[in-house]
């Protein structure tokens, strides 16, 4: 009974972990710099080009979407993605721990169908 007892704390504390966590939102945010593609502009000469502008992209329907953002809005969307990783990292520790859970359960009923026979 005791691993079951251990096995509920630990799951429970990770619902905690799950419950501290802001907003989420999937996709990745990075730094690009474009060229305009004017042949007298310095950035068909610079090899960095224009920017750095923030680019968000994510999948939506299957399909990709990229969003512009200010350097406030990347750094509250990478914020939100790195809280979605945090998440799922600790949803997979709670599966595990729910197939520890059912699978003590199961050896709970052998040990007790084995008591029965004596």
């Amino acid at each position: 009974m005791a691993k079951k007892d251990d096995l509920e704390r630990k799951y429970f504390a990770l619902k905690r972990k799950i419950d501290k966590l802001g907003f989420i939102c999937t996709g990745s945010v990075m730094q690009v710099f474009k060229r305009c593609g004017n042949p007298g502009c310095r950035c068909s000469k610079d090899k960095l080009g224009h920017g750095p502008y923030n680019i968000w992209t994510r999948k939506v329907n299957s399909k990709t979407i990229t969003r512009t953002l200010t350097s406030e809005q990347a750094k509250l969307a990478q914020n939100c993605i790195n809280n979605m990783r945090k998440m799922e990292a600790i949803l997979q520790q709670m599966k595990d721990l729910s197939v520890q859970y059912i699978e003590s359960y199961q050896k709970d009923l052998s040990v007790d169908k084995n008591r029965e026979k004596v």
